[in-house]
């Protein structure tokens, strides 16, 4: 997709006090179909293209997230690119829409975007950026990362996954899978600055297509300015597979038996040919712990 090409998304100016960081984050059998659908790579994308989302919605105030809710695919933010003014219009779920373009970009004074990256401002304080996603430094071919900040009930924030899905006659229909995974994301505990998720967090996810089920793990190292990083505990989180669709959703819940620890929601996307790819968004909310972020991996 050329311009949308990038590693690290960090939202600032006007989503300054959002701290939303979205990253390029680092085999099972099935039948498939004859002939195979063919998949055209992100990367390779030309012309006015529409993406269908999953991920997360929340408000802020101040920098602290609340009212977490999922969209599952097919639900959530969609995404219209026009290739003859490189404009995004984004359309929420309850059908608020958004227009971002290079023509009309107006970032903060000061503020330089991270490098191979997409960041759009406009007049109105909204921000949006939409990434394709990496494991392990390697960049996936059919899943991105996006995140739109715009200004509706106080501050809004979706936080999804998009890209090339798997067409659902391309699903498999039986047989596991593990993923290689990573993530990144952000937890908040009150105080007005977040932590970062390290590289010391990880994600496990696997599919059990024959049931139509997926299983996931979460445990969160975050840290912050120089102080030693924190450890938010394991979490584990179970879903299904949406009928005739490539779409999955789930809830999670924290492994320590400390009652005030947060459990969560995910919601994501199987891409590329049979499921090759696959990418969640996920929040957690509890007393005094809130987090969110995404998860990508690839057979």
């Amino acid at each position: 997709m050329g311009r949308i090409e990038m590693k690290r998304l960090v939202l600032g100016g006007a989503a300054s006090a959002l701290g939303l960081l979205l990253s390029g984050c680092g085999g099972g059998g099935g039948v498939a179909s004859t002939p195979p659908p063919t998949y055209t790579k992100l990367a390779d994308l030309t012309g006015n293209r529409t993406f269908q989302s999953a991920g997360v919605h929340y408000t802020l105030a101040g920098i602290q997230p609340s009212a977490f809710s999922v969209q599952k695919y097919g639900a959530g933010v969609t995404i219209a690119y026009n290739a003859s003014n490189d404009s995004y219009t984004l359309t929420a779920p309850d059908g608020t829409t958004e227009t971002f373009s290079s023509a009309t970009n107006t970032p903060p004074p000061g503020y330089v975007p991270p490098p191979n990256s997409l960041v759009f401002f406009n007049s109105m304080g909204g921000v949006f950026g939409f990434q394709p996603a990496s494991v392990n430094g390697v960049a996936l071919s059919y899943t991105a990362l996006g995140a739109w900040l715009h200004s509706q009930n106080g501050l809004d924030v979706y936080a999804a996954v998009a890209g090339v899905p798997t067409i659902a006659s391309d699903m498999p229909r039986n047989g596991t899978a593990n993923y290689q995974t990573s993530i990144l994301g952000g937890v908040y505990t009150g105080d007005p600055n977040s932590y970062e998720l390290t590289s010391d967090s990880s994600a496990t996810f696997s599919a059990n297509f024959g049931a139509g089920t997926v299983a996931t793990t979460l445990h969160l190292v975050g840290a912050r300015s120089n102080l030693p990083p924190v450890d938010f505990g394991s979490y584990t989180g179970s879903g299904t597979i949406a009928s005739a669709s490539p779409g999955f959703s789930g809830t999670l819940a924290s492994t320590s038996p400390n009652p005030i620890m947060p459990n969560g929601e995910f919601s994501g996307v199987f891409f590329g040919p049979q499921a090759k790819e696959m990418g969640y968004s996920w929040y957690l909310s509890g007393a005094s712990i809130r987090a969110q972020g995404g998860v990508v991996g690839t057979k």
